[in-house]
Parts: C-alpha cells; sequence; structure tokens
C-alpha cells in the first residue's frame, strides 16, 4: 500500500489546480464519475430534511473545504467536499457557495484522496475492484502501520406513534466507527470494540502495549489514546515482528 503524507503541504509547485473555467471539461471528465449525480440512499427519508433524523448520514452534515490529490500531487484546491457514509460515496461541488444540486461523485480509486478540513480520506478496492471497496480516514501513518477508521452508521427507521397514548420517535444516525491497523503489505486487522479484545490484536507484544496503556492512564475506546498507542506500537519498532 503506498504512503500517503499526511503533512503534505497544500502548495505544491507547478502543480495545476481547477478553478471554475475547467470545472466542467478537465475535473469533471477526469475525477467526477461519468452521468453518476449523487445517489444518497436515503432509507426513506429525505437527508435534506434535518428536522425528521437525528444524527447525520455524513461525516459532517455540511459541506468542508477541501483538497484533492491524485498521487500525491494536489488536483484541487478550495473544494466543497462531504463523505456520505450511508452511500460510501465522496460527495464534492466546485465551491461552498454552489447548488447541492451540482454536486457530484468523485471517481473511486486508489489513486485518488482527499483532505477535507484537516481529515484525510483515502478509497481501499476490494479484490482489485472498487464495487465492494470503501472509504478510509487515515488517522496515524507510522513507517510500519497505519490506522484508519471506517464511518459506519447504524441506521434506525422512524417509529410512529399508534395512538394518543404512545410516542414516536424520529429517525436516527448514529456513529459506530470500525478502526483497522493497516501493514505496509496493505493488510488490514480489525480492531474489536472490547479493550481486552484489542490488545490481542498486538499478539506477542500484547503485555507491552497494556503496560504503556495503564502507565499513560489511556483508554482504548478512546479515539486520540487509541492513536497515542499505535504511534507507541510504530516507534516502538516491534509491529513488523
Amino acid at each position: 500500500m503506498k504512503k500517503i503524507i499526511l503533512g503534505l503541504a497544500i502548495a505544491v509547485l507547478g502543480t495545476t489546480t481547477i478553478n471554475a473555467q475547467y470545472w466542467d471539461k478537465q475535473f469533471s471528465s477526469d475525477l467526477l464519475m461519468l452521468d453518476e449525480y449523487i445517489k444518497r440512499n436515503e432509507k426513506g427519508i429525505s437527508f435534506d430534511d434535518t428536522n425528521t433524523y437525528i444524527g447525520t448520514p455524513y461525516n459532517n452534515s455540511e459541506y468542508l473545504n477541501g483538497n484533492v490529490y491524485k498521487n500525491n500531487t494536489l488536483l484541487a484546491t478550495n473544494v466543497a467536499l462531504r463523505y456520505n457514509c450511508i452511500a460510501d460515496e465522496m460527495e464534492i461541488k466546485e465551491n461552498l457557495s454552489a447548488s447541492k444540486d451540482d454536486a457530484r461523485v468523485l471517481t473511486k480509486s486508489e489513486d485518488i484522496y482527499v483532505k477535507i478540513a484537516g481529515d484525510i480520506f483515502v478509497f481501499v478496492p476490494y479484490q482489485g475492484g472498487v464495487e465492494n471497496g470503501g472509504y478510509f480516514e487515515v488517522l496515524f501513518e507510522g513507517n510500519q502501520i497505519q490506522l484508519y477508521k471506517k464511518h459506519v452508521k447504524k441506521f434506525t427507521k422512524e417509529r410512529k406513534a399508534t395512538s394518543t397514548l404512545t410516542s414516536g420517535s424520529k429517525a436516527k444516525f448514529e456513529d459506530r466507527p470500525e478502526y483497522y491497523i493497516v501493514t505496509r503489505s496493505g493488510k488490514f486487522y480489525a480492531l474489536p470494540e472490547s479493550n481486552k479484545r484489542k490488545l490481542k490484536v498486538f499478539g506477542i507484544n500484547k503485555d507491552l502495549i497494556k503496560d504503556f496503556v495503564d502507565q499513560n492512564a489511556l483508554d482504548l475506546s478512546e479515539e486520540q489514546d487509541l492513536i497515542k498507542v499505535i504511534n507507541f506500537y510504530d516507534k516502538a519498532d516491534i509491529a513488523n515482528q
């Protein structure tokens, strides 16, 4: 798996970035899925009507400024992006003021990744194809391993009141993130939900990791603490053992 530089400089001298006059010609033909407008998989509700549900089907409910890269080359800067977790699609507009109706879907390719307000999302194919592949957020990238986050949403349908004595409930999107350790060769190791089972993923080094967690009062169920553990694991030069 190719290495993505988390601190990649935005100002890349000599790189051609898109602007309004090239949006339809160059950028659309290269990086937007042809004839593919947003497929929101709206679960019987309107994503635009935020009063009808709790939570959000996106990583962020609003579009944010971001950049698009291809093989570590900056292709587009200050475009409007948001990740549709339900459809597993990256929605993109020319800018924040553009209409939602003009939003398109970014082409799914392992060579193309985005940076949304500092968060990097990559597309990982499955068995060489895009059909069952998906987007992951890169939380940490070390010399030996990386930590990826899959934004998973649990959807609960609206429950209507059956009588005047009962109350209904709105549809709901709940965050159920999944975390993966990714090796240099591209192997994915899913981290279980329980802290005890997470430690087992580290194999013969689980006691070393447990000591580090205990000494630093860390909680493996907390994302920032998990990143600290993966960082320690990578720098300890034991990840490839």
